[in-house]
């Protein structure tokens, strides 16, 4: 029962104020570890099924703005924004703006990287963010290399220095871009 609570405490403090909930679920196992590539922030999230939501007032309220990848390596995820939803399971990926208002579900056991770009570098670069949200990604192209130069950076961040992780995370923004 203290895993539920506690679950829900860390989403809301890492994820800048996320509500989740565990359909109705009692009992929950889940855990994310988190790396830096400069200013790009990628976490690797293993949990039970559960759904986030960030509603009106507390998008309004996020201190920094991102735009929020999750690809799944196990599992699906369901991303609502702008009145769309997108499933994608592995090999896929979608964005969500954090600044507005979304809902991502896990019906099932994931394994999910999450990544977290800052919006303003790819806004400043023309990207037509409302037509990019929710819409599954990474089939094939410059999306599939996105993907995978974001599961590579992940598991090689803890190995670089700084100065590299800051090149790495603007060649993620890059490729998301």
């Amino acid at each position: 029962r203290e895993r539920v609570a506690f679950w829900a405490d860390w989403i809301h403090r890492l994820f800048g104020g996320l509500e989740s909930d565990l359909y109705g679920d009692t009992a929950f196992d889940g855990r994310m570890t988190t790396a830096h590539a400069g200013d790009v922030i990628l976490t690797r999230l293993e949990a039970n099924r559960h759904r986030v939501m960030r509603p009106r007032a507390l998008a309004r309220r996020s201190d920094a703005g991102y735009l929020k990848i999750v690809a799944p390596f196990q599992g699906r995820a369901g991303v609502e924004q702008q009145g769309r939803r997108a499933w994608v399971g592995a090999g896929q990926w979608s964005l969500y703006d954090t600044t507005e208002t979304y809902a991502v579900d896990n019906p099932v056991r994931v394994e999910h990287l999450i990544v977290m770009v800052p919006k303003a570098s790819l806004v400043e670069r023309g990207l037509p963010l409302p037509e990019l949200c929710a819409r599954p990604l990474g089939d094939g192209g410059v999306a599939r290399l996105a993907l995978e130069t974001m599961r590579n950076a992940y598991r090689e961040l803890p190995a670089m220095s700084a100065e590299a992780a800051q090149g790495v995370g603007e060649m993620i923004t890059q490729c998301v871009h």
